[in-house]
């Protein structure tokens, strides 16, 4: 528990010592937040069993695990243990932010960190939130076992300078919040939630054009692109169509959701911001329509039926 209590200062010591962060600090914060959690969930595993921070924990033995020979599980294998054999529960939104951090992680390592310094600090907070709960309930009543008094002294001192750095950012994460409210409250059916800092900030409906993130100013080169990002944000595919009213190829079917309905999801055009409940798939031209009950029955769109009708 020392080491990654150890990390999480360094995380917030990162993200806290300049305003904004440099791309420097940004990088160790990704990269020592990544290692906390690691270390913090794989704890709670080894106080249940040795074998389960082992990937393949049917292959374990106790000479490996005490000689440090072998593979360790991944962060979403360990929250699967933890859930499923140990019975901690963790809840889908910070097991989808452990996700995601995880990715971040495996992307800086090869190309480099490209998010804001903003989205960083966003994401971070919300994993930081989580750890230090997860640590209080889960690995802390462990601690006051420990025989080493200066050990849990060491702990407990990081943990409330951790503590301290955090309200910190999330002050400030507050701050920006009140700042964006107003602009934002008017504008809830336009606006989606930014994959990158998960703040329903990225106002859509201005046309085909670029669009941004007024909370992290994170942006995509067009309507099209970004409504392609935020699709695959936690599934595999997502399905784009042209829509049926401004005709531009920037219509999220199936996959999307507003702020004014965060939980319904249905079909949205990023570029003229129209929503559609039911979006249907023509018989003839195979383009996405928006059914009449005519045009339902018949499997076609407004204008291939047209064409069916003129021809008898």
């Amino acid at each position: 528990m020392e080491n990654g209590v150890d990390y999480l200062r360094s995380v917030v010591d990162h993200l806290t010592d300049e305003d904004p962060p440099t791309p420097r600090a940004l990088k160790y914060a990704v990269l020592h937040l990544q290692a906390a959690a690691e270390v913090l969930l794989k704890s709670r595993l080894l106080q249940e069993h040795w074998s389960l921070v082992f990937a393949e924990p049917s292959a374990a033995t106790r000479k490996k695990f005490e000689a440090g020979n072998f593979n360790s599980c991944t962060t979403e294998a360990a929250i699967d243990r933890l859930r499923n054999i140990v019975g901690v529960d963790v809840d889908d939104k910070s097991a989808a932010a452990l996700k995601k951090l995880a990715e971040t992680r495996n992307a800086l390592q090869h190309y480099g960190l490209t998010w804001p310094a903003r989205a960083v600090e966003a994401r971070a907070a919300d994993v930081l939130d989580f750890l230090m709960g997860f640590v209080h309930a889960e690995l802390a009543p462990a601690l006051t076992a420990e025989p080493e008094e200066a050990e849990r002294d060491e702990v407990q001192d990081g943990l409330a300078y951790v503590r301290a750095r955090l309200s910190t950012i999330q002050s400030f994460l507050k701050r920006r919040h009140d700042q964006l409210r107003p602009e934002l409250k008017k504008l809830l059916d336009l606006t989606v939630q930014c994959p990158l800092c998960m703040q329903w900030a990225v106002v859509i409906g201005s046309g085909g054009g670029p669009l941004s993130c007024r909370f992290c100013h994170h942006s995509w080169p067009s309507a099209e692109v970004a409504a392609v990002d935020i699709g695959l944000t936690g599934n595999d595919y997502c399905n784009l169509a042209d829509c049926p009213d401004c005709g531009e190829s920037a219509v999220l079917v199936d996959f999307a959701t507003i702020a004014s309905a965060p939980t319904h999801y249905r079909s949205v055009c990023f570029a003229c911001g129209d929503v559609f409940d039911v979006l249907h798939v023509c018989e003839s031209c195979e383009q996405h329509f928006d059914p009449d009950e005519e045009s339902s029955d018949l499997g076609l769109c407004p204008e291939c039926l047209a064409v069916r009708v003129d021809r008898f």
